[in-house]
């Protein structure tokens, strides 16, 4: 699920999206899911970014004007971890 808030900052007006995310694969939060916190806030347009290994999930907040939701899941992706977006209610979405 994607959420957008518009925010402003610094008189300056910026749409930030939101994505749930699950994320399969990681074996503890110090190494995994802090490291997956780590890298993302060194990317460019990362606003914020919370993953628990406890729920395997993360909230990240992000500016689509910098990088985009399926960046971000590559990201992810190519450290090892399998990557769905979570719908509204939580769910993994069915294809």
């Amino acid at each position: 699920m994607t959420q957008q808030i518009q925010t402003k900052l610094e008189n300056k007006e910026m749409l930030i999206n939101v994505v749930h995310l699950k994320i399969e694969g990681m074996h503890c939060q110090s190494g995994c899911a802090n490291g997956i916190d780590s890298m993302l806030k060194e990317q460019q347009g990362i606003i914020k970014s919370e993953t628990s290994f406890d729920r395997s999930s993360a909230v990240i907040e992000y500016d689509p004007f910098l990088i985009s939701e399926e960046e971000i899941i590559n990201l992810i992706t190519n450290r090892g971890f399998k990557v769905e977006v979570l719908t509204e209610k939580g769910d993994i979405p069915q294809h």
